[in-house]
């Protein structure tokens, strides 16, 4: 498993005039979409051919238990956006991702999130050992 945590995706988002506030600029809350957006693409890339819309409707999802956000600037409306998102930690039934979100036109840091989810089966509702879950899907 320690190769995972060597894999960095990039994802690159276009800001939409519903994702701004009244000033213009990205509402706080809206990045949490872009990390979301950085976290499929990665799983994607991680697991091609198979998608991590596969693993859902096979029942298992990597919910949310805790982010960490700190903001470093601001996007607006029309901005293009990158998101480098990898995995820094595995633990037992948790993955701790970590995402940058930089503006594309000039390379600025403009966030960063550590996001701790759990691997868990919908049918049972019970937590999946990380490692299991990996081998079953790499």
């Amino acid at each position: 498993m320690s190769k995972v945590l060597k894999i960095k995706d990039k994802t690159r988002i276009k800001v939409r005039f519903n994702d701004t506030d009244a000033m213009g600029i990205v509402h706080f809350k809206n990045y949490l979409v872009y990390f979301d957006d950085g976290f499929v693409s990665f799983m994607n890339n991680l697991l091609a051919p198979k998608r991590i819309e596969d693993t859902v409707h096979e029942g298992f999802v990597f919910g949310v238990k805790k982010v960490d956000i700190t903001y470093q600037g601001s996007v607006g409306f029309g901005d293009y956006v990158i998101v480098e998102t990898q995995i820094t930690e595995m633990g037992n039934s948790s993955v701790t991702f970590h995402h940058k979100i930089f503006r594309e036109s000039d390379n600025k840091l403009i966030a960063t999130i550590n996001c701790v989810r759990l691997v868990m089966e919908l049918r049972t509702n019970k937590l999946v050992k990380v490692n299991d879950f990996f081998t079953k899907y790499l």
